[in-house]
């Protein structure tokens, strides 16, 4: 069992490690380009294809369904 002086020691490294590393990722924020963000930005793709390429319904019949089945118990 960690004494709760080992605990605040190790919260006060994790806060000072986490404000290092938002250092960092504003620092690359600010130094990153529009180009750059565009790169990174047709990078970001959906792992898969969509199920349903086009959305031909609005979810009311399986909503009203769900509600149904809750509304029995």
């Amino acid at each position: 069992m960690e004494l709760p002086h080992e605990k605040e020691e190790w919260r006060a490294a994790y806060a000072a490690r986490m404000e290092a590393l938002e250092r960092v990722r504003a620092q690359e924020l600010a130094g990153m380009t529009d180009e750059r963000a565009r790169e990174i930005m047709a990078l970001l793709v959906a792992a898969e294809t969509p199920w349903r390429e086009t959305r031909e319904w609005s979810g009311l019949v399986e909503q009203q369904a769900i509600f149904r089945r809750w509304g029995k118990r």
